[in-house]
């Protein structure tokens, strides 16, 4: 009897263990995945940002849009996230962020602020964006 309550304990905590070390990957993911979105649309790589993170109902609009900015003739010069809250039993996240951009012909910077949603898809095991790219205008 006493071998089986310790075993079962012991596979108890294994399992709260895996659960936790899952949700910890998780977190680290969104956290670095926000970065590289953001850090991609301040150098400049505006499609590639969008290729790589936004979910793919909205991919074909969001290229469309990021083609458009880019002959516009946008440059992004600095960026900083306010704020991140990712909710573990969602696995979804909200993210503020705030640009400083300008377009051509135009040499005055603007700043602007973005809320950003994310998802964790699972059969592709990365988070996408769902909100599309900031009102640049």
């Amino acid at each position: 009897m006493m071998r089986w309550l310790t075993r079962g304990i012991l596979l108890f905590s294994c399992l709260t263990l895996a659960a936790c070390a899952t949700q910890a990957g998780l977190s680290e993911g969104f956290d670095r995945s926000v970065k590289a979105y953001n850090r991609m649309l301040r150098w400049h790589e505006i499609e590639d940002a969008v290729m790589t993170f936004t979910d793919s109902d909205q991919k074909e609009d969001q290229l469309k849009q990021a083609e458009f900015l880019k002959k516009r003739g946008l440059s992004v010069t600095d960026f900083r996230i306010l704020s991140s809250n990712y909710l573990p039993e969602k696995k979804t996240g909200d993210v503020i962020a705030e640009f400083d951009y300008y377009i051509l012909p135009s040499n005055r910077v603007k700043t602007i602020s973005d809320r950003q949603e994310w998802v964790y898809r699972e059969n592709i095991r990365s988070w996408k964006l769902r909100s599309g790219l900031p009102p640049f205008e």
